[in-house]
């Protein structure tokens, strides 16, 4: 069955192995925001549809956790095989619901494949066992070992930007240790997810592994509140992550929240300068700036200013702006009408606070037949100092913001002082200030000459102050996060 159209009409929930349609008569509008046009009804899903789901998953959960975690595995594999299969569809739909473009599409396919290759390898960290033997001495001896056992039913809670790959650095863990799942996506664009949802069914998973419920905010609620629910792993924005993160704690639930972050870029003078500029601004303005790991805020170190300047206006100058499913699109339109103002009134108060602007975008021309979609061109401002807005708070944009520093120091303090820690880069020839950034910089994931700081599947996602609430991160300590410690003591008469 063909995947990929113009219109997907009502979209349904995914219970039990089934499509279902939600009890509901309240309905949101899922957009290409390249159109500017609705293509998809998103149901707002009532507490019996959340019940219900929360239901399936718990019932089978009895069953899936003691299946051995080999034939578990095996699931993986064929789900791999068809993930594949469908990729050329799954990178249209991304960049037809989302807008970035067919070859972001097509790179969030091939993470969510390394998501999958990444629980492949569970068995063999879940043999990471701990036992004594004979801990006490005497006769009899006492034997201790920990063992993993699964907890139950987890909601996963996901963002607009990555509506596939941000489940699935969370689904292929969760329920290859056991559990089971309900995942409740962004309501701006879950056209993709409730279609890949599917493929889980058609690997052999038994009904009620994967489940998902569209809807809002209040559907969140409702997944948190839910008794049978032990746990929730969610990525989004650090004020919804804090309300989320603190509903679960205060009803004894686990919490994973991956939150907003304003990384900062530190330009020396010594940056190698064609492939350095080429890096910082793809990592700016691809995707139109919404990445929780794209740059936030560059700051040039002494002379570096004067002579990358001209360099940074030229290449982004030269990205090509248009319907994000043409392959000559460099970067696409933001993913909604409500992000696109944000990022207005984000650049205007910049401006009356002193900034200015090098390049503006904000009225990008694009093809007349385009001219309704969220678009906004590449813009660069500098005469920012560091209590700016724009230089505190995520943009979500493609906006470069610049502010200069006169030493390697000042630019670590301006680095450091902000409220957030997912990454700091820096671009530089010498390998003493790279180490010492690494060092002093207060942030999860460090670069050098790097743009995005994304580590592998196999390393955990560290975020710190305001870009991560949680004691276990993503990625590998989902080892931790998903399962739970028993210590058996055994002597024998």
């Amino acid at each position: 069955m063909k995947w990929f159209s113009e219109s997907y009409g009502k979209l349904s929930n995914y219970i039990n192995g089934k499509y279902v349609e939600a009890d509901s008569d309240r309905f949101l509008e899922s957009y290409d925001p390249g159109l500017g046009r609705v293509i998809a009804e998103v149901p707002i899903s009532s507490k019996s549809d959340i019940d219900v789901a929360i239901s399936s998953a718990l019932e089978a959960f009895r069953k899936w956790s003691q299946i051995p975690m080999l034939e578990r595995v095996r699931y993986l594999v064929r789900l791999r095989v068809l993930v594949e299969e469908r990729s050329g569809e799954l990178a249209l739909m991304l960049a037809q619901n989302v807008g970035k473009t067919v070859r972001e599409g097509r790179g969030e396919v091939q993470r969510t494949i390394e998501a999958i290759d990444s629980a492949l390898g569970l068995p063999h960290l879940f043999m990471s066992v701990r036992k004594l033997v004979n801990v006490a001495g005497g006769e009899p001896e006492i034997d201790m070992e920990m063992v993993r056992e699964p907890l139950g039913v987890f909601a996963i809670i996901s963002p607009f930007n990555f509506p596939v790959m941000i489940p699935m650095w969370f689904i292929p863990m969760a329920i290859t240790l056991g559990n089971t799942v309900v995942v409740k996506p962004s309501e701006l664009d879950p056209v993709p997810i409730t279609f890949f949802i599917r493929l889980f069914k058609d690997a052999g998973y038994p009904d009620g592994v994967v489940n998902l419920v569209n809807g809002d905010a209040s559907t969140s609620q409702h997944l948190l509140e839910h008794k049978d629910i032990v746990g929730v792993a969610f990525v989004g924005s650090s004020p919804v992550a804090e309300k989320i993160y603190s509903a679960a704690c205060s009803k004894g639930k686990r919490a994973l929240c991956q939150a907003g972050a304003k990384n900062p870029v530190v330009l020396m003078p010594d940056a190698v300068p064609e492939p350095s500029i080429e890096n910082i601004v793809t990592g700016f303005l691809d995707m139109a700036g919404q990445r929780c790991l794209a740059p936030g805020l560059l700051i040039t170190v002494g002379e570096a200013y004067d002579k990358f300047i001209e360099m940074i206006i030229s290449r982004v100058g030269r990205i090509r702006v248009g319907y994000q499913l043409l392959e000559t699109t460099d970067t696409g339109p933001l993913a909604s009408l409500k992000g696109r103002q944000k990022v207005l009134r984000m650049i205007e108060r910049a401006l009356e606070e002193g900034a200015r602007i090098l390049l503006d975008g904000r009225n990008i021309e694009v093809d007349e037949r385009y001219r309704m979609g969220f678009y906004l061109g590449p813009t660069v401002i500098d005469e920012i100092s560091p209590d700016m807005e724009i230089a505190r708070e995520e943009v979500f944009g493609p906006v470069m913001p610049i502010v200069k520093a006169s030493s390697f120091d000042e630019a670590l303090e301006i680095a450091n002082s902000g409220a957030y820690g997912n990454t700091g880069t820096i671009y530089t020839s010498s390998g003493k200030y790279a180490r010492e950034f690494a060092k002093r910089m207060n942030a999860g994931n460090i670069a050098v000459n790097m743009a995005v700081a994304q580590p592998n599947q196999f390393f955990p996602f560290p975020g710190r102050k305001k870009s991560f609430y949680g004691v276990l991160h993503g990625q590998i300590d989902a080892l931790d996060f998903f399962t739970d410690r028993k210590v058996i003591m055994q002597r024998w008469w």
